[in-house]
């Protein structure tokens, strides 16, 4: 028996790994009697008891069995292959942009409030717990507030669900028992692939210039209704209300997703189809595209049937956020911090907006000016 120590690791694991793999390949058959523990300790100058944990290992896994006054033999198994292709990797080094106009990214987060945040729950240790499964409570409820004066959306923290990115939406997709979902076009189709892994059929529908043009099927419709994504348009009251009479008569679903509305212009902001038809729509919003997209915090409003459906289905699950952030955002809402860091943002956004416009200008490149 063929057995090289390389000393990277302990002895009595390379012995052991050297064995796994003389019996894995085929070069010790079932029924082989393995070296007594002193040869072998001989062999490889090392201590017998080095050997006898090499051994106990190998009886643990169920690679060898023990005869009294016998020795160790080969248990009767079935060989593997292991050799593995080496992978040859292609290393692409990654060239910045100077200026990054994707919604995926941002340039920085120098937010010395939250850090504090971060550090003072991590000094505190109140982040150790789970939270529940809907959520931390007080976090709902600085969102629950939050939409009230800025969205002028009146819903309990009660029907409030803290969630992980728009992937969380994939739970609820799977309790709406509908077959199909409709998306605009063009549009944010992240929600593709998400539901086509759930079996459901991908429809798209244009728009016109009040919003998405409403289907004649039963279904579920993804919007962007605020601030439509790419294009701009924002959805006219008349589309929602009709949106509304759409759904409660085909006994269809809309996904609200509020994209880009703290960001706003314009003061005061347009009605949600969630506050016409609270039975029908789910409200979903998300924290990333405010703060940063590596904080991976969004949460969604159900209508109550389906709210309770979800909690039954899910029952026994755990948050999908961790509570260190869920924490954090809850004080960073109740100290005001984050209706500062949005109005900071609003102006870098706008100054930046008529840079871009003025340049355009300049150069009489023609552009769209979505004014929101």
């Amino acid at each position: 028996m063929d057995i090289v120590l390389k000393g990277i690791k302990p002895k009595y694991i390379e012995i052991y790994e050297e064995i796994e793999k003389l019996i894995n390949d085929g070069t010790l058959k079932p029924n082989d009697k393995l070296p007594s523990k002193r040869d072998l300790a001989i062999s490889l100058d090392c201590s017998i008891n080095t050997i006898i944990n090499s051994y106990n290992l190998l009886l643990d896994e169920g690679y060898i069995y023990s005869l009294e006054k016998k020795g160790f033999f080969v248990s009767n198994q079935i060989t593997l292959d292991k050799k593995i292709e080496p992978v040859k990797t292609i290393i692409k080094k990654i060239h910045k942009p100077l200026y990054d106009f994707t919604c995926k990214n941002v340039d920085e987060f120098t937010n010395t409030n939250y850090k504090k945040i971060i550090r003072s729950i991590i000094n505190s240790n109140d982040f150790l717990n789970k939270t529940p499964f809907l959520g931390d409570i007080d976090l709902r409820i600085q969102i629950s507030n939050h939409l009230k004066i800025n969205r002028k959306i009146d819903v309990s923290y009660e029907s409030i669900i803290i969630a992980s990115g728009i992937e969380s939406l994939r739970s609820v997709l799977r309790i709406l028992n509908i077959d199909n979902i409709t998306l605009e076009n063009p549009g944010y189709h992240k929600l593709a692939p998400i539901a086509s892994n759930l079996g459901l059929k991908i429809n798209y529908n244009e728009l016109d210039s009040e919003g998405i043009i409403i289907p004649n099927y039963k279904t579920i419709i993804y919007s962007t209704p605020f601030n439509q994504f790419p294009t701009g348009i924002k959805m006219s009251i008349s589309r929602k209300k009709d949106l509304s009479l759409f759904l409660d008569k085909t006994d269809s679903y809309l996904i609200e997703d509020d994209f880009d509305a703290e960001f706003r212009i314009k003061e005061k902001p347009t009605t949600s189809i969630y506050s016409i038809n609270p039975n029908r729509v789910i409200f979903f919003s998300t924290f990333s595209t405010i703060l940063y997209p590596g904080l991976r915090i969004s949460y969604f409003i159900l209508p109550p049937k389906i709210k309770e459906k979800y909690i039954n289905h899910y029952k026994g699950y755990s948050s999908m956020v961790p509570t260190l952030d869920q924490l954090a955002l809850k004080d960073f809402i109740k100290d005001g911090y984050f209706i500062s860091h949005i109005n900071k943002k609003k102006k870098q956004y706008l100054n930046k907006r008529l840079l871009i416009i003025d340049l355009l200008k300049k150069y009489n490149i023609k552009y769209y000016d979505v004014n929101y």
